[in-house]
């Protein structure tokens, strides 16, 4: 409950004394309050689909246990769920706040009360997230049951299961795989990106009115693979987009610390507003920064005002159309 992040534990389970061959999990190590000793009441989400992903019926059962908090005098907020910034459920609606401990298991099969209970499996996490935060008061979740009938679900969730164009940038090895150096990809409006992920725009796109952001495939912090040299993750088209133009102690800062590695790797790039972004215009972007910023961020312009300054200023809407016409 005081937690910040969730974790994955063992849960033990006992057939029931009255029907043979159901299972139920055992919680009372789980679903606790510290400090209060009386018996307090549970209750059960069951989870059978998730339409903002596309599955009206899952596989399986997915079932939440929560306590209910009306004996309970301050139970605190779920700090799991958030207590973090951005939070849990950062990337839904986020209405309901959770509160006391809470216990997601899953149960084999889509029957409306299946016997066995199986291991979790990341689907159905997020499927629990999903839920959670688009729960709402009185209504249910906007993703299952009842509460996805509503008007409001309705109209929620198709805007977010719609996509929009974004541009992954391939580094020289997936480019020597034969894959082109911009591809035009779809992204659906639940990526990460456009909520938990999208706090970090580049800079001079930025200043060029295009609010753009970035997510390595393999994470930031990429290995290379079994006879995959690191020289094959160097992506240099993404290092243009990722440049800043600030000055530290005299010097130019490069890129952002956690892209400081120059084996960057295949990045893909959206408009965390929910815009398009095109190949020729990622390109357009790059090419400007690299024949007209660049040049312009010497060693003896970090030293002054003026030649910072003087770079900004070189940095418009103006003098990009003027590259592109030249």
């Amino acid at each position: 409950m005081g937690m910040r992040s969730p974790c994955l534990v063992w849960v033990d389970s006992k057939e029931d004394e009255h029907e043979r061959g159901y299972f139920n999990p055992k919680l009372d190590q789980l679903l606790i309050v510290p400090g209060h000793s009386r018996y307090i009441g549970r209750n059960l989400i069951c989870v059978g689909g998730n339409s903002l992903r596309g599955r009206k019926t899952n596989q399986d059962t997915l079932n939440i246990w929560y306590l209910d908090d009306d004996p309970i005098p301050n139970l605190v907020t779920n700090q799991s769920i958030h207590g973090t910034v951005p939070t849990l459920i950062g990337d839904t609606w986020g209405e309901f706040i959770w509160k006391g401990p809470l216990v997601a298991v899953l149960k084999v099969g889509s029957t409306r009360d299946p016997r066995l209970l199986t291991d979790i499996t990341l689907t159905a996490y997020r499927d629990a997230i999903d839920y959670l935060g688009y729960y709402r008061d009185t209504i249910g979740s906007m993703i299952d049951g009842i509460g996805m009938r509503d008007h409001l679900a309705k109209r929620i969730l198709e805007d977010r299961a719609r996509k929009v164009w974004g541009v992954r940038i391939n580094c020289i090895g997936d480019q020597n795989r034969g894959e082109p150096e911009l591809v035009r990809v779809a992204v659906p409006k639940t990526h990460p990106l456009f909520n938990l992920e999208g706090d970090d725009p580049f800079d001079i796109p930025d200043r060029l009115d295009r609010q753009w952001v970035a997510k390595a495939y393999s994470g930031k912090s990429r290995k290379s693979s079994p006879g995959e040299a690191e020289s094959d993750l160097v992506n240099p088209l993404a290092r243009l987009l990722l440049l800043q133009t600030s000055v530290e102690n005299g010097k130019w800062v490069g890129l952002r610390p956690w892209w400081h590695d120059s084996n960057i790797g295949s990045i893909l790039v959206v408009a965390r507003r929910f815009g398009d972004v095109e190949v020729d215009e990622v390109m357009n972007i790059c090419r400007f920064i690299q024949q007209r910023i660049v040049p312009l961020m010497t060693d003896e312009r970090a030293l002054t005002l003026e030649g910072r300054q003087e770079v900004l200023a070189a940095i418009t809407e103006e003098n990009l159309a003027v590259f592109l016409e030249s």
